[in-house]
């Protein structure tokens, strides 16, 4: 029987589709290994759904505070309450507990209490003191022991994922699980980040924060939505200075895996800063962690595909709640 061009044509295009959507989601079976994952709970996410723009949705009912600490120093939160799992957000360098708006009414909804707060110096909290700067595990356990939180999951974007090591190194019995997004757990790793300087010119500080955060696709697509994200990290900024801060403890893959915190690694493929390789590199430190790849995304994931992002995060913790 002859078999057109057409017909061939088709064929590669139902194969490459296939393809693409079975590479999505990867799990780490081990150290050195990754496997593919069963993908039947993400065959269903169709490209068109996904890049319809979302308008940032109505927030759900939360409560707000300023947590004092030491040396004139305090932690902005809101806390949408409720008996389920508690859930604590650590944003980005280029956000704030603003971060949030696409995640906070979707988690809450699915039966989690969500938590997000800014860090020293970022929108709502007082930068302190430049001689007392505390650090990040510290801070993070002062704000859960503060809303009387004993177990919990933690999820870092971006630098908010160093907090979420330091915290995962010095306090690993008070979680249920971690997410790390776009991010490298802040420790030093000489076969990953001699690399950095190879993919990133020292240029490429000096360019706008939203071509740097925010993946192609998504500042082609919606304009909108990138205004939206500037106004955000514009007002997360904050309106006073920052002294930076440090880690707790001193963080190694060793100390990490001591842990042994079940761990969920979501990388931007289209992330200047992190890119799938990079993510999948720090994966293979963590047995049996497992690893989602965003085609599309930058370094701002959780605001370009929302719904991917909610439906994995929710179904990652519901898996650990118990």
């Amino acid at each position: 029987m002859k078999i057109s061009q057409e017909n061939i044509n088709t064929s590669r295009r139902h194969m490459l589709k296939k393809a693409t959507v079975m590479a999505t989601l990867a799990v780490t079976s081990g150290i050195s290994g990754n496997v593919l994952a069963k993908t039947a709970n993400v065959s269903d996410l169709s490209d068109t759904k996904e890049w319809c723009y979302l308008p940032i949705p109505k927030q759900a009912q939360a409560s707000e505070g300023v947590l004092p600490l030491s040396g004139g120093a305090g932690l902005y939160y809101w806390d949408t309450g409720g008996d389920g799992p508690a859930v604590v957000l650590s944003h980005p360098g280029r956000g704030s507990a603003l971060t949030w708006p696409y995640q906070q009414p979707v988690l809450s909804a699915a039966g989690f209490r969500v938590i997000a707060y800014s860090r020293r110096g970022y929108y709502g909290s007082p930068a302190g003191s430049a001689d007392d700067t505390g650090n990040y595990a510290d801070d993070i356990n002062a704000l859960v022991n503060h809303l009387d939180i004993k177990k919990f999951h933690i999820l870092g974007l971006a630098a908010g994922g160093f907090a979420v090591s330091d915290y995962a190194v010095s306090y690993p019995n008070r979680l249920l699980s971690m997410v790390i997004a776009c991010s490298l757990f802040g420790l030093w790793d000489k076969n990953i980040d001699e690399r950095l300087d190879a993919i990133l010119p020292k240029s490429f500080h000096n360019l706008p924060p939203e071509f740097k955060e925010l993946g192609p696709s998504y500042r082609w697509a919606h304009p909108e939505g990138v205004r939206e994200w500037i106004k955000m990290e514009e007002k997360s900024r904050g309106d006073g200075p920052r002294h930076g801060q440090k880690a707790k403890s001193n963080i190694s893959w060793d100390k990490i895996r001591a842990g042994n915190i079940p761990t969920f690694f979501i990388a931007g493929g289209a992330d200047l800063y992190q890119p799938p390789s990079m993510m999948r590199a720090a994966a293979g430190e963590i047995p049996r962690s497992q690893t989602l790849v965003v085609s599309e995304a930058g370094h701002a994931v959780q605001w370009e595909q929302s719904e991917l992002f909610n439906r994995a995060v929710i179904e990652f913790f519901k898996k650990h709640s118990s």
